[in-house]
């Protein structure tokens, strides 16, 4: 039995050194083959034929193209399959019966995850998701969040995951660091990046972590 649309359980998936399969043709695909190999993907193409842009990641040796029709048997290994054909049912039941997460462009019936809109910032990713209900509304969110969230994001969201383990391991307090976190967040650090600031902007989040601690490197005051 195909799902219902239901897609409403958000997650994002660490795809590097897992088996991807992509059946079929259509004009979603490359961009979709693109982002799984940039993740890391191992991914496997199955189709009689290949635009371009695929074929040329074939021949880089950035995917493995196998030039027939889908066998059942190259689900097998696979940790997800992405397929674009006229009837996906077969290959839908197949990927069920194996536990392989399955996505069916502009097939919801075919489908156990879909694809939001994305908008990508270096290490923060924004997924946008209607249900199924209204993508062309997920894209104008989007591009208005694209307005909103510029390159700066991507510098400062970096500056940030530099220091988490330096937090964790030197502030024991949960509240403490907790406290911390939104200080450096709420901080003008953005802005200096923003404004070109980058050193200024380090420097003052390295105020507020160093502030936070205490002498003996512990959230806890010295007795």
């Amino acid at each position: 039995m195909s799902p219902s649309l239901n897609f409403r359980y958000p997650v994002f998936l660490n795809v590097e050194r897992k088996r991807c399969l992509v059946v079929g043709e259509g004009p979603e695909l490359p961009a979709k083959i693109t982002t799984l190999i940039t993740r890391g993907a191992e991914v496997v193409y199955v189709n009689p034929a290949a635009v371009e842009s695929i074929a040329n990641l074939a021949s880089e040796g950035k995917l493995v193209w196998h030039r027939r029709g889908f066998d059942p048997g190259d689900l097998d290994s696979c940790f997800l399959v992405i397929t674009d054909r006229e009837d996906n049912s077969e290959l839908f039941r197949n990927a069920e019966a194996r536990g392989v997460l399955c996505n069916a462009a502009d097939d919801p019936e075919h489908c156990r995850f879909t694809f939001g809109s994305v908008l990508s910032r270096g290490p923060l990713t924004i997924g946008i998701s209607t249900n199924g209900a209204a993508p062309a509304l997920a894209v104008r969110l989007r591009q208005r969040l694209e307005r909103e969230i510029g390159e700066e994001y991507a510098a400062f969201t970096e500056m940030l995951g530099q220091l988490r383990g330096e937090i964790a391991s030197s502030i024991r307090d949960f509240e403490t660091r907790r406290k911390l976190w939104y200080e450096l967040v709420d901080s003008d650090a953005l802005s200096l990046i923003r404004n070109g600031d980058t050193r200024g902007a380090r420097r003052l989040l390295r105020a507020l972590v160093e502030e936070a601690k205490t002498p003996d490197g512990s959230s806890e005051p010295a007795l």
